[in-house]
């Protein structure tokens, strides 16, 4: 399985009529009054092929909450929810208890049997104020650039423009009814946003995709991942992935990153890569 292409794959079955208004499901939620929510980030770790043969061969997703902060004072305080999500092949008459007892791990450094080890950092929020709603609709065209330094000269990039039916693809294969990324008035006028939202894993995805056909020319093949979505990226405007090797000189150590439409930080993060033929997945 390609990196990355994990994402497509366990998603969540939850009928249409459990998803609440905005299109989003209960899971993982705090409940009210936290009802928005944002991809903050997280981690991917890949071992031996990086992923299930696509054989045929039964695989699983087991998935737990590893830890809860909330940061902020009181009143506008955000909700931090670390998931975990660990994918192993088993037997294919293995019980549903058998095969958690044997793929989740006490701590989450430990490989166990796994081929893909995934962190998902979500946020969780207040609905905004009409205030607040009309505050953001009014600087909705004024571009925002991060305050944040590009962490270099880039040494590989590549510009996408992420389309509509991009966006409605991804979410029908991830099963992700957000109305951020589907519905421009909610968008707009919910949210406060100048147009839909490119999703938080879609842009990982990219980054996965665009980065390891750089390293491919390398011998090289991604075996981890750490990022943040700093910023919004819009359906229908350039996005830039770009990488360049730690300042240490190792191959095997690059910073990446995303330019929104304006040059601003969108998403940052670090790979490592091991050689094709060494391809182990590293512990970190």
């Amino acid at each position: 399985m390609p990196r990355g292409h994990h994402l497509i794959y366990f998603p969540p079955q939850v009928p249409s009529s459990e998803l609440l208004p905005d299109g989003c499901d209960e899971l993982h939620s705090p409940g009210q009054p936290y009802n928005r929510r944002m991809w903050a980030g997280g981690s991917v770790r890949f071992f031996g092929d990086g992923g299930p043969l696509l054989n045929g061969q039964r695989a699983v997703c087991v998935e737990g909450i590893r830890e809860v902060n909330i940061k902020g004072k009181e009143g506008k305080e955000k909700i931090f929810v670390g998931i975990e999500r660990r994918v192993a092949a088993v037997d294919e008459h293995e019980s549903d208890d058998a095969v958690r007892s044997r793929v989740w791990t006490q701590f989450e450094e430990e490989q166990g049997v796994s081929m893909v080890i995934e962190r998902r950092n979500l946020v969780f929020m207040r609905d905004r104020t009409s205030g607040e709603i009309e505050a953001a609709k009014s600087t909705a065209d004024t571009p925002l650039r991060r305050i944040m330094k590009i962490p270099a000269t880039a040494e590989f990039s590549q510009t996408i423009i992420p389309s509509k039916s991009l966006l409605f693809r991804y979410s029908a294969l991830t099963f992700n009814a957000h109305a951020i990324h589907l519905d421009r008035d909610y968008a707009r006028n919910i949210e406060g946003y100048n147009d839909l939202l490119v999703h938080g894993p879609l842009t990982l995805t990219i980054m996965l995709s665009t980065f390891q056909k750089h390293a491919a020319t390398l011998g090289q093949v991604v075996s981890t991942i750490e990022y943040r979505n700093l910023a919004p990226l819009l359906v229908e405007h350039e996005m830039k992935v770009c990488a360049a090797r730690k300042p240490n000189g190792s191959t095997g150590s690059w910073d990446i990153w995303v330019e929104d439409n304006d040059g601003g930080l969108a998403a940052k993060g670090t790979i490592k890569t091991v050689p094709v033929e060494s391809d182990q997945g590293i512990v970190s």
